[in-house]
């Protein structure tokens, strides 16, 4: 029997949560996760519905839920022996996050490590310290670890995980609609909460140099993001562009007006200085939609010739002559929209969950 953990999953949206929903339905075995009445919940395959679960109603729980401590406030043997399952059942765990069940190590593990972001450019102090002194031991208890990119893997290594133990399953998307075939406006869109690592001031310093060297330009910028640590100087570089109202900050969107408006845009943006993937840039690729993506290491894994890549740090002058050329060059756009929705192709979710099986099939032999 398998079990996978979902104890870590957070009421809302997110792009853990997002992860979730995409590849547990394809995947064998007992959900583990809190339930409404902020107890643990096993559920069956056919009984499990892929909904963010909800806050806990008790402060004890919730505060546990919140910092993704919810496996330390149940009794996991105790939950085990409610549903009629003995210890030696179960013959694989696997977590969708960066979370080993660590009251059971003698259990084969697969746990995910999505990004070591927190420890690179961290938004708050907690989270670099929960990387640097708990994540370790759960790097410990587990087996294998699942890294969604190469880069990721590489940087497991540094963090002290053996190589032999690191397995790089990429992200997978599902190609739900016809490719778009042509510029719908010069909009551009970026998907990107006000962080450290989205690098939003580096966007700015780049639509202010295109709206100084390509005034023909008469598109909107649209940043689509919950505020964050940087929103104050987002802001104020906001209004110190040559026209802040062709940039649009944007809290949320609802998904059908969001994907109406990437399938209407030039082009899809990504300055960010640190990802563990970035899978807004392959929702993009999967409409047809070209992307414009900073230099870094992940983008140039997957992206570097499926995509427009700038500097982040040459003061905006290489993005603005980036989206310059796709505005003037027709066949570039069509170039760029061919090649990601084959990258999307490739990159599907049924071969996602097709290597999480063999690797939990691996774990038991």
């Amino acid at each position: 029997m398998h079990l996978i953990n979902l104890l870590s999953w957070l009421p809302g949206h997110s792009g853990f949560g997002s992860y979730v929903q995409r590849v547990v339905p394809g995947l064998d075995g007992m959900r583990l996760q809190l339930g409404a009445d902020g107890q643990g919940a096993l559920l069956r395959p056919e009984q499990w519905l892929a909904d963010p679960p909800a806050w806990a109603p008790g402060r004890r729980m919730r505060f546990l839920q919140r910092y993704s401590l919810v496996q330390h406030g149940l009794d996991l043997p105790a939950l085990l022996h409610r549903n009629g399952i003995k210890l030696d059942q179960l013959e694989a765990i696997y977590s969708p996050f960066f979370d080993a069940l660590l009251c059971w190590p003698q259990v084969p593990q697969l746990i995910t490590c999505h990004d070591l972001t927190p420890l690179v450019a961290s938004n708050s102090r907690k989270a670099w310290l929960r990387y640097r002194l708990w994540q370790p031991r759960h790097c410990r208890v587990a087996t294998r670890l699942i890294a969604i990119s190469r880069y990721v893997a590489d940087q497991l290594v540094q963090f002290g995980v053996e190589a032999e133990r690191i397995e790089v399953i990429p992200n997978g998307i599902t190609i739900e609609r016809p490719r778009v075939l042509s510029p719908g406006s010069e909009d551009l869109l970026a998907l990107a909460r006000h962080d450290v690592n989205k690098n939003i001031p580096a966007l700015l310093r780049g639509v202010g140099q295109l709206q100084t060297l390509c005034p023909q330009w008469k598109g909107v910028l649209r940043i689509v993001g919950r505020s964050g640590r940087q929103s104050s100087l987002i802001q104020r570089l906001h209004r110190q562009l040559p026209a802040p109202a062709q940039v649009k900050l944007i809290d949320s969107m609802p998904l059908q007006e969001l994907m109406a408006c990437m399938r209407s845009s030039l082009a899809l943006i990504s300055a960010s200085s640190e990802e563990g993937f970035d899978y807004p840039v392959l929702e993009a690729k999967a409409e047809g939609i070209p992307t414009i993506v900073s230099d870094i290491p992940v983008h140039r894994e997957f992206h570097e010739t499926s995509s427009l890549l700038f500097s982040g740090v040459d003061d905006g002058v290489g993005f603005a002559e980036q989206v310059r050329t796709l505005l003037v060059d027709s066949s570039l756009w069509s170039q760029l929209s061919r090649d990601g929705w084959t990258l999307a192709e490739r990159l599907s979710v049924d071969a996602q969950q097709s290597a999480i099986v063999s690797q939990l099939a691996s774990l038991v032999r």
